[in-house]
């Protein structure tokens, strides 16, 4: 890694602190000789831009004992972040549920607000997320000013450079000005990002896993909810440009002038695997007499994904070929995903995959529609479906783009 070269001493320095700090943050607890090694400058450069930050409260020394040095009982003065130096906030919002969560500088949830609701009304949702987040961080006992950034993840095609939702698909809202709109309502002066939700929490997972990920170069986050979705991510962006639907590979045709599909179209994904699509498979086999399993669990109730999972598991019939028909189609489209990017990772949110049998019947579809043997280099990676993984990915874009800007010079 090379720093960035510039005319200015000042706009030197600034580049210089921005990937010391970089580096401290992903590597860290990490030796002052190692981040000179890294990025090639010396050792007194790397001193004096540490000390201003340590001045400013980002960084700390910690002292660990090196293990190389334990026999002589020397003590290596180690750099990592200062988790109480910055707060954020993350929001996952899909239209039909929504988490708030308020983090460190290290992306720990301090505190998270979690609730479903079906929000048709864009300005009644937007005046209540607000009002959510004014709670949150009542409890954290923390003001907006103490916020350094906020990132709202949504479906649906995003303009990232504006803060402008585009097109919502289940609610239809569009061309929402969401950084706008937050700011008026809430009065935040600070950094607002607008995000597609798959890929907050693409990017989500690596922040997390980062010391797994650390030299992944690229991975697919094959996101299944209401929607489809899977983002391209390489080296840390998403692999698209500033307008996106994040991969919407939701409305990648499976079959022609097959199932109807809410975006208009027929035959796509969306109409066969998605969460949407196996809830309406199960709602029409209940009205038929069948899924007796299921019915004990949900009554007259419209069936949720954690019933159907439960039915499935207790050896409901029915469900479970529903379930396994919409793994085969995903299977296929995961081949096409592999086929055409080649990801040295994908991970896969998706609630179906709490059965082990779905997971093997999926690898085996993939499998059998792979159009290179040798593309098999892909390493499956199954993400446990949480309810904060949206906000708190959220997060971390917020975190990763103050990251990329800081500026502390003296």
């Amino acid at each position: 890694m090379r720093i960035e070269q510039g005319n200015s001493l000042l706009r030197v320095k600034a580049a210089n602190q921005a990937t010391i700090l970089r580096l401290i943050y992903y590597l860290g607890p990490v030796k002052r000789a190692d981040i000179a090694e890294q990025l090639e400058l010396t050792l007194p450069t790397i001193t004096t831009n540490v000390n201003s930050m340590i001045s400013a409260g980002i960084v700390r020394e910690v002292s660990v004992r090196d293990a190389n040095q334990a026999r002589i009982g020397r003590k290596a003065r180690l750099l990592e972040v200062v988790p109480e130096a910055y707060h954020f906030i993350g929001i996952e919002s899909t239209g039909t549920r929504r988490c708030v969560s308020v983090t460190d500088y290290c992306g720990r949830p301090l505190y998270s607000h979690y609730d479903e609701q079906v929000y048709a009304d864009y300005r009644r949702s937007m005046e209540e997320t607000c009002q959510v987040v004014m709670n949150c961080l009542k409890h954290c006992r923390l003001k907006l000013e103490d916020i350094s950034g906020v990132c709202f993840g949504l479906p649906g095609w995003v303009d990232r450079e504006e803060g402008v939702l585009r097109v919502h698909p289940r609610t239809q809202w569009s061309n929402k000005n969401i950084c706008k709109d937050f700011q008026e309502l809430t009065g935040y002066q600070g950094t607002v990002i607008v995000e597609n939700n798959a890929c907050v929490r693409a990017i989500g997972a690596q922040f997390r896993r980062r010391r797994e990920m650390e030299n992944v170069q690229s991975f697919a986050y094959l996101f299944v909810d209401t929607g489809i979705a899977c983002p391209l991510i390489v080296n840390m962006a998403n692999y698209l440009g500033s307008v996106v639907g994040a991969g919407e590979v939701g409305h990648m045709v499976m079959e022609a002038n097959g199932r109807q599909c809410v975006c208009g179209n027929r035959g796509c994904l969306e109409a066969y695997s998605s969460d949407y699509a196996v809830i309406q498979r199960c709602e029409e086999a209940l009205r038929q007499g069948k899924a007796a399993g299921l019915k004990e669990l949900c009554g007259q109730m419209r069936p949720e994904m954690f019933q159907i999972m439960k039915a499935q598991r207790q050896g409901d019939k029915d469900v479970a070929a529903i379930v396994e028909d919409a793994v085969k189609v995903l299977g296929t489209a995961v081949a096409n995903i592999i086929n055409f990017t080649c990801p040295e990772k994908i991970l896969i949110d998706c609630k179906l995959f709490g059965l082990e049998k779905n997971r093997t019947l999926l690898l085996e579809q993939a499998d059998r529609n792979l159009c290179n043997k040798t593309y098999r280099g892909s390493e499956f990676l199954f993400v446990e479906p949480d309810h904060t993984s949206g906000a708190l990915g959220a997060a971390a874009v917020a975190i990763n783009h103050a990251l990329e800007t800081h500026l502390t010079v003296e």
